[in-house]
């Protein structure tokens, strides 16, 4: 409840946790047909059963695990109380768009062809994550302001 209260009287912080969420609705929709899009066949094999997918798939998902993690510090330390969280926000934007940029990326390179074709929803969100990397800032705006917060 604290930070839902929080996201109502302060601006940026709500359009900070709109991106996000809009992020997470872009991730899972993207895992979501990306597993429907592994069953595709390579040499005869379902393009899941290949250990290079699989281990890119691991490190897809552990990043953006770790990504949703600075989110949720953002939050937690608004809801302790904290007058801003300039710092961890940024961080949070940083590392969530990034990390949803070259999640996206491994999948075209996963899928090849089939990941560039107009229309394809990996292609689209490959196109559509760029809006996130900009909306309240760049990434390089935001590594400006971790260090402006880190630096004082």
């Amino acid at each position: 409840m604290q930070l839902a209260s929080a996201l109502l009287q302060e601006a940026p912080i709500r359009d900070f946790m709109r991106e996000c969420m809009l992020k997470g609705v872009l991730e899972v929709r993207k895992q979501a047909r990306l597993i429907d899009e592994l069953g595709a066949l390579q040499f005869g094999k379902p393009l899941a059963d290949f250990q290079i997918t699989q281990a890119r798939i691991a490190e897809m998902a552990t990043a953006i695990d770790a990504a949703a993690l600075l989110v949720y510090r953002a939050a937690w330390t608004r809801d302790r109380g904290a007058a801003r969280v300039t710092r961890e926000a940024a961080m949070a934007k940083l590392v969530a768009t990034e990390t949803a940029q070259q999640v996206i990326d491994g999948a075209v390179q996963l899928l090849g062809a089939r990941g560039v074709v107009a229309g394809a929803p990996v292609e689209r969100l490959y196109r559509e994550i760029r809006a996130l990397r900009i909306y309240e800032g760049t990434s390089e705006i935001q590594k400006l302001v971790i260090a402006g917060q880190v630096l004082s």
